[in-house]
């Protein structure tokens, strides 16, 4: 047996025999928790220990030897929802992110001068939290921009702010009704003031341009070639359009999209063919899975479009919209059922919660299940509906970076007693549960460093509120890492291949430059990827 020694940047592309050795390696597997050395061959890990020569005897003929230099290495962390084109389109979008109303103007108007009178002007980031006059109103964007239509996201992409011309390109006048799970707000004489909720949202984007005309596999592989950056090898890319699916594929096959994607589609509207097809796992190599559908119930507390039980504490008697009847919702969850898909169900609200646990039950039985469905985001839950998550077997997918915007308005939004039943992820484990962990991007950063920061902090990045947002319910530094490592591997039936360092899965890992269970807690934020491997190859850093 012989071998050559390369630095880690100069790693073979994966498919012949490498051993990493030097490293500080921080398995997740159990039954070897720490190692120093690592063998890979095809892509696949053939040995994890301290032997380096055992590692060799694991691989055919010559190897090549990577020096980690006593780097800190975890197994490929999963994002467990992401939205992969929204994110790229986030990359290429206006962003009004952090920005006072003011600012968000200017930002406005400097795009419009560039811009050729008619075009539209979408971009995403606002958010009247920040801002003293609450719902922005369509004059201001008039005056920014009166020769273009614009749309603006609200960062939690619930809601959107935009012009009057906008307005009328969409044939949204003072007569448009509010549409099933959305809301118009308006001003004087019934008028539309700018703002539209919820499915009143998509009053206007069915007038605007797909994609706003930017090409789709250059923007979604920017996305990804963004999360391989942190440390992300495995992404959960929720909504996915069907139409959109033979473009991922072929990126995938012919290797230009370096991720291992894992796909959930969009569930309605029903377009047959590939949603009648069933899920598919080990696809491209195992680059690729069709896993599952995803549904939406209802909106964000940021827009006051959550569906709760009972009226908002700071818009009384009012309870936000939802998507679906009991009897749609459970025929959809019938036919994916059927076809063998799993299931994910935005719920923020304890309604939505409600509704998605029960018609869920009543589909699949109220005993537990191991098709592993899915409560996306899983922010407010009643008691009663928490123990039946417990009893049935669902997964809360949960977006704990999310807590550090959340943390400012939540309870405002929820008042107190609500409060101590939401973002209770410390419930579930101790009760037996797990969760898995994601960032929602662009809705929030990708940096999965700062969701483990989040987790284990429940501060935002000041280190506010100085004792934690409910710290009864933050995670420990293992609970934090697993719910990005070990727990969405098994809740994609994974667990074989990714989600821990062991020999017969992928050889996907990240190369840190701290180590995230012995640096302080501020620290953990600021983690930074020397490296990040995928089936052995070197795909970032």
């Amino acid at each position: 047996m012989s071998e050559t020694s390369k630095p880690l940047t100069a790693a073979p592309a994966g498919r012949g025999s490498v051993v990493f050795r030097g490293g500080r390696i921080l398995t997740m597997d159990p039954a070897c928790p720490r190692a120093s050395v690592m063998a890979s061959h095809g892509g696949r890990l053939t040995y994890v220990g301290d032997d380096f020569w055992a590692a060799l005897e694991t691989l055919p003929g010559e190897a090549e030897v990577v020096e980690l230099k006593n780097r800190n290495v975890i197994p490929g962390l999963i994002d467990s929802h992401a939205h992969v084109m929204g994110e790229g389109l986030r990359l290429s979008q206006l962003d009004l992110a952090g920005l006072d109303y003011r600012e968000a103007l200017e930002t406005v108007a400097e795009e419009a001068a560039k811009r050729e009178p008619g075009a539209w002007i979408h971009g995403r980031g606002w958010d009247q939290n920040l801002w003293d006059a609450g719902w922005p109103a369509k004059e201001g964007l008039d005056r920014a921009a009166p020769n273009n239509p614009v749309v603006f996201d609200r960062i939690d992409k619930h809601s959107i702010w935009v012009n009057s011309l906008a307005l009328e390109r969409a044939g949204v006048t003072a007569g448009a009704a509010d549409p099933p799970g959305g809301e118009i707000v308006r001003g004087r004489n019934a008028e539309p003031a700018g703002v539209l909720i919820g499915q009143a949202m998509h009053l206007v984007y069915q007038a605007m341009p797909p994609n706003d005309g930017l090409d789709f596999l250059c923007t979604f592989k920017k996305s990804v070639g963004e999360l391989l950056g942190f440390g992300l090898t495995t992404i959960v890319d929720c909504a996915v359009r069907p139409a959109d699916y033979p473009v991922i594929a072929g990126a995938v096959a012919s290797g230009e999209v370096k991720a291992r994607l894992r796909l959930y589609f969009l569930a309605e509207p029903w377009t047959g063919g590939l949603l009648d097809r069933g899920p598919e796992s080990g696809l491209c190599g195992g680059r690729l899975s069709l896993d599952g559908l995803k549904l939406f119930s209802d909106g964000s507390l940021g827009s006051r479009s959550a569906w709760l039980l009972e009226g908002y504490s700071d818009r009384q008697g009012y309870r936000g919209g939802h998507v679906y009847s009991d009897e749609a919702l459970e025929a959809v969850l019938t036919r994916a059922r059927d076809v063998g898909w799993q299931v994910a169900v935005h719920v923020i609200g304890d309604a939505a919660v409600n509704q998605a646990v029960n018609c869920m039950g009543r589909v699949l039985g109220f005993e537990r299940t191991e098709r592993n469905w899915r409560l996306e985001h899983y922010q407010v839950a009643a008691e009663a509906d928490q123990e039946k998550v417990l009893s049935m077997g669902l997964i809360p997918s949960i977006q704990s970076v999310g807590l550090m915007t959340d943390l400012h308005m939540a309870g405002s939004r929820l008042g107190p007693e609500r409060l101590r039943r939401a973002y209770a992820w410390r419930g579930i484990i101790d009760r037996g549960g797990y969760i898995v962990n994601g960032s929602d991007c662009p809705i929030e950063s990708p940096n999965p460093f700062l969701g483990i920061y989040a987790a284990i902090t429940r501060k935002d990045l000041k280190g506010e509120p100085p004792g934690g947002f409910g710290p009864e319910q933050a995670l420990s530094r293992k609970e934090a890492l697993l719910s990005y490592t070990v727990w969405p591997a098994r809740a994609a039936f994974a667990s074989d291949c990714i989600g821990s360092l062991s020999a017969g899965k992928f050889c996907d890992f990240a190369v840190l430059d701290r180590d995230l269970f012995t640096c302080p807690e501020r620290a953990v934020a600021g983690t930074r990827i020397m490296s990040t491997v995928v089936g052995g190859e070197v795909v970032a850093g």
